[in-house]
């Protein structure tokens, strides 16, 4: 059985200017050591496109071109809890065509994780924040010793609040865009209040 290999480029143009001269597809073939069939084909492409070189696409036809795909990467980075499903939808009925959530994920470039629940702070909060810390981090440890640390959290009576995913790249969990705010007073549940010290809890 014959093993199939590509022909090269100078086959092809051997097998033309032999056809030229010509010769018979059967000598052309023991000439360049080629089936007939193959001759054959080499030179109805040859007179169907005047091309000898390969189709530069081949295989399947990529469902996204590059533009499409840089406006999937662009919903992600604007909305972080957008879902792949969602995405494709609307990506298939701007393409007029079918595109699959996995498709989406893939051209992502994104992780898909659950958010981390983060307390609710505005941009003047986190002003603040930064400024005490900046204005305590060479603090001496004799002063720490005299700090009372207190928080409160809430805890559901009925189950939890559930979980949502985001798309995001790694070290970014912490990240606004990542995150779901929690804000301390809520119906349902109980909250808790405790502190701790230099000396324990």
């Amino acid at each position: 059985m014959e093993i199939w290999t590509e022909t090269t480029i100078e086959e092809r143009k051997l097998v033309i200017k032999l056809s030229n001269e010509g010769k018979s597809q059967r000598n052309i073939a023991k000439v360049v050591g080629r089936s007939v069939n193959c001759i054959q084909k080499i030179l109805q492409k040859f007179k169907k496109t005047g091309m000898l070189a390969n189709n530069e696409e081949r295989g399947r036809k990529k469902i996204m071109n590059s533009i499409t795909e840089r406006r999937v990467i662009h919903q992600v980075k604007i909305d972080p809890k957008i879902s792949a499903p969602k995405i494709a939808a609307s990506t298939s009925n701007t393409l007029g065509r079918s595109v699959s959530a996995e498709t989406v994920r893939k051209k992502a470039g994104y992780n898909g994780r659950v958010a981390r629940k983060k307390p609710l702070i505005g941009k003047r909060n986190r002003v603040k924040r930064l400024k005490f810390a900046k204005g305590h981090i060479l603090k001496p440890q004799q002063f720490w010793n005299e700090v009372i640390f207190s928080d409160e959290s809430k805890f559901n009576i009925f189950g939890s609040d559930g979980r949502c995913m985001v798309w995001r790249k790694p070290n970014t969990s912490h990240h606004p865009k990542h995150t779901i705010p929690t804000v301390k007073h809520g119906g349902g549940s109980v909250m808790v209040l405790g502190c701790m010290a230099a000396s324990g809890v």
